[in-house]
């Protein structure tokens, strides 16, 4: 579950314009006067607002009514998340914002709610973890199926979840902003498919219905069958084609040297490289690293010995505007063709897909 997460919202400025406002009062218990930062995402960009507390209160006038916000008091990290709603809100909160209370939004209680099923699942991750990184450590077997199945079990409760909410709140903004959060950042297409018939047109047409329109057109363009090119620099400045590689099963394995999970799977991607590579099998990474030494140095340091290409710009490289990467590790498997056979295959499952595809070879 620990993986490089992007933005989760996005919307036009155009629909934003469209949207009703809001009014926040608050108060703010220990708290004479300061200064309290708001935020939310508008158009790909965060939005960033302040308000003044005066004798302990202040009123916040908001531009967009069912969207996500945050708030928290300047100078410290600690804050609060809350789902707008159309007319006058109400927040009651201390400075850590550990005891609050929130009234006259609807979709705040659906996302309170949410987020009360989320923060009984999660902490049991943890030592997930824990168990599988000694576990590997010693290369006890038992021990690794025993703790993946433990994970399966974890996400089936996280499912069952994620459902739960969308099922009884199908109108709600929330339904597809925790349908983005899950399903989406972390890549699960075939549970999106489930979800979105299940929306209400009120949920469809909210900022986070329409960014998921957007996400699957843009999905499509590495969906099975799909023949995606693209041209980057490699280590040596020399542009590589993806279309080069025709005529072989090629891995393009996005990727950055800061992100702990791709770290955690390259030995298993070097695995498959050492024995597949005679038979026509090549991987050809693209980094979201910024930093080229410490990209260079996780090259060598986890011994990836194919092409690695990236422009070096992180998250604001086109190609991932392009082909929507939302998270990283991310890949997709292409033949000889060129067309896409297979999506995010990490551990077992791209051992088991290139045993089936190099048998007998």
């Amino acid at each position: 579950m620990k993986k490089i997460m992007i933005l989760l919202l996005a919307t036009t400025a155009a629909y934003a314009q469209k949207q009703p406002g809001f009014v926040l009062n608050g108060e703010v218990k220990g708290m004479s006067a300061g200064k309290l930062y708001i935020s939310h995402t508008e158009a790909k960009k965060q939005v960033n607002d302040s308000v003044m507390v005066k004798d302990g209160k202040f009123t916040y006038k908001g531009t967009n009514a069912g969207e996500m916000y945050y708030l928290n008091v300047a100078g410290t990290r600690r804050g609060y998340s809350f789902f707008s709603d159309k007319g006058v809100l109400s927040l009651k909160t201390d400075t850590t914002f550990k005891d609050v209370t929130f009234t006259g939004s609807r979709y705040n209680t659906h996302l309170r709610e949410w987020f009360d099923a989320w923060n009984s699942i999660t902490p049991k991750a943890g030592g997930y973890y824990k168990r599988l990184d000694a576990a590997n450590k010693v290369k006890d077997t038992a021990a690794i199926a025993e703790v993946r199945g433990l994970f399966d079990d974890l996400q089936r409760e996280l499912d069952t979840a994620v459902f739960t909410l969308v099922r009884k709140y199908p109108a709600s903004p929330v339904a597809p902003w925790v349908i983005i959060d899950r399903y989406i950042n972390y890549p699960a297409p075939e549970k999106v498919d489930l979800l979105l018939p299940k929306l209400k047109p009120e949920a469809l047409n909210s900022v986070y219905g329409k960014e998921i329109t957007e996400i699957r057109k843009i999905a499509a363009k590495t969906g099975i069958g799909a023949k995606p090119e693209f041209a980057l620099a490699d280590t040596a400045g020399n542009i590589v084609k993806l279309s080069s590689y025709r005529g072989k099963y090629v891995l393009v394995d996005f990727w950055a040297s800061w992100c702990g999970p791709c770290r955690k799977e390259n030995p298993n991607v070097v695995t498959a490289f050492n024995k597949y590579h005679d038979k026509g099998f090549e991987v050809l990474g693209v980094t979201l690293d910024t930093k080229k030494d410490a990209w260079l140095a996780a090259i060598a340091k986890d011994g990836l010995a194919w092409s690695h290409v990236g422009d070096l710009k992180g998250w604001k490289s086109d190609i991932v505007e392009e082909y929507g990467i939302r998270a990283v590790p991310t890949n997709f498997l292409l033949d000889p063709s060129g067309k896409v056979i297979a999506k995010d295959l990490r551990e077992e499952a791209l051992q088991q897909k290139l045993a089936q595809l190099f048998a007998g070879k």
